[in-house]
């Protein structure tokens, strides 16, 4: 839950700001932070990787292949169910609502966008499973940074954001870490935590605009990968 906690407090800490700071950050101060995080986020991402892998390199090889296979099926059901798709629309909706500027509906669409995407399914997950709690220690910098444009658009409604977010996020990390302790194997964790890895490596990307993945869409590979890495690994 540490994530989720410190989600939730930066959310609230970047609301408050807009009281003390009255400028926005300026482009250059915001693609260094951007590029910062990139980096943390690929090494944490790259770690999970490797610490998740292990044995020979005709088992090094097999775990890739699982883990190629598991994103393969697990796009190809994301993009069956149109999660991206879904999430896209939600971004339309968010950007017409803040241009309304409608309190009521600024509050809804802001803690629709701080607990909508990928990394707070990825982040949240790994919280649970591991308490590796940088990848939502990324997310809550993105989202302070972000409550604090919002709060000078819709005011102070956007700082109880904080709420869902945290219920949502350590709700989900609360159930991850009941099932790993309680049914996951070692070697469900381990795959688990490989493919959240590399969708995290992905996300990044994201950030840096270097590349526009369908990140959502391959979140459904988290799941396909438990009988796989169950069954192989």
């Amino acid at each position: 839950m540490t994530g989720s906690l410190v989600n939730a407090a930066a959310i609230v800490l970047g609301s408050a700001m807009t009281w003390a700071c009255h400028h926005e950050m300026r482009e250059t101060s915001q693609r260094q932070l951007k590029l910062g995080l990139a980096v943390a986020g690929m090494l944490t991402g790259g770690y999970l990787l490797w610490k998740s892998t292990s044995g020979s390199l005709l088992k090094h090889l097999q775990q890739g292949m699982l883990l190629s296979l598991g994103i393969l099926i697990g796009n190809g059901i994301g993009r069956s169910l149109g999660i991206q798709k879904k999430l896209n629309k939600l971004a339309v909706r968010a950007k017409k609502t803040f241009s309304q500027a409608d309190r009521k509906e600024g509050f809804k669409m802001a803690s629709l966008l701080f607990c909508m995407t990928p990394l707070a399914f990825i982040g949240a997950v790994l919280d649970g499973l591991s308490g590796q709690w940088i990848p939502l220690g990324i997310k809550s910098i993105m989202d302070g940074a972000a409550a604090f444009s919002f709060t000078r658009i819709f005011g102070a409604p956007i700082m109880l954001s904080a709420i869902p977010v945290l219920v949502f996020e350590a709700y989900l990390s609360l159930i991850i870490r009941w099932l790993s302790q309680s049914y996951m194997s070692p070697q469900v964790i381990d795959g688990i935590s490989a493919m959240a890895g590399i969708l995290l490596i992905v996300s990044m990307l994201l950030i840096t605009g270097i590349g526009k993945p369908r990140l959502a869409d391959y979140l459904p590979s988290l799941l396909v990968i438990i009988p796989l890495s169950a069954w192989f690994w």
